[in-house]
């Protein structure tokens, strides 16, 4: 699958900047099909993680708190963002320190889930995005991307190819 990284930069701000991923040459980012698929069943779950995402961007930065942080591999950054811990919503992304998050999809999550491996939706969101992190590791290793001067943005080149 050819993934390619776009700022939002609506969402992005002085504090942080906010990144979703195209795949395959889609039109909508893996963000925008999780505002479309849940927008109907959680309407003020999604407005409150947009106004979420936008306090990150413009105002506090990354911060842990706003994450339930390690649903991925030791190390590789995977999170998921939700907008309050009692509600269902969450939506998975990878945290690059206080000052980069690349958002991608997510679902409910219900109370009476344990963990996320019992919903297929939940599951092949998050392997997704822990294959995304893992490229986007490498090609940072390789110096294929690499942060700006002042550490909010990704540079250099933001397409590539991960396996699922």
């Amino acid at each position: 699958m050819k993934c390619e990284l776009i700022k939002i930069k609506e969402l992005s701000g002085n504090k942080a900047s906010i990144y979703s991923v195209i795949i395959d040459k889609d039109d909508t980012t893996l963000f925008e099909k999780f505002i479309n698929e849940n927008f109907d069943s959680h309407l003020s779950e999604i407005k409150n993680i947009i106004q979420r995402l936008k306090i990150i961007g413009t105002k506090t930065g990354a911060r842990e708190h706003f994450f339930k942080l390690h649903e991925g591999v030791t190390g590789d950054g995977v999170c998921a963002l939700y907008d309050d811990p009692d509600k269902n919503l969450r939506l998975y992304c990878i945290r690059y320190g206080t000052l980069i998050v690349v958002l991608g999809g997510g679902g409910p999550k219900t109370k009476d889930m344990r963990a996320f491996q019992e919903s297929e939706k939940l599951s092949d969101e998050n392997y997704l995005m822990r294959a995304i992190s893992e490229k986007i590791t490498e090609k940072i290793t390789d110096k294929e991307i690499r942060f700006s001067f002042h550490a909010k943005d990704f540079e250099g080149d933001l397409s590539f190819e991960i396996e699922l």
